[in-house]
């Protein structure tokens, strides 16, 4: 199970550190950023987003909110997609996608 915040490309902007950002591509085999991609941080090796060809899947785990966390809205789950192959159920009202949201049987 992971938490992604899917987003369009136009809305993602890097202020800083775009420097330490190393790509991979499995097609290739190689730190290449041809897209598709995965995103990392050169420094740790942290997985930090995966990269398509118009969207972005990043992982709100990495984000600092604050403490007391304020997760924005963006950031806030708003289904489940590929539930049909879960391993556990997750008791709560978002709808639940057999595969991609809008694409696939609501479960």
């Amino acid at each position: 199970m992971q938490w992604a915040a899917i987003f369009h490309k136009r809305h993602v902007r890097f202020s800083a550190g775009i420097e330490h950002l190393r790509f991979y591509n499995s097609d290739v085999d190689g730190q290449e950023r041809l897209l598709p991609c995965k995103v990392g941080c050169a420094l740790c090796g942290t997985p930090i987003a995966d990269e398509g060809r118009r969207m972005w899947l990043a992982f709100p785990s990495l984000f600092d909110f604050g403490s007391p966390p304020e997760v924005p809205e963006a950031f806030t789950p708003t289904c489940h997609i590929f539930y049909g192959m879960r391993m556990i159920d997750v008791n709560d009202d978002l709808p639940k996608w057999s595969g991609h949201k809008d694409k696939s049987a609501r479960l």
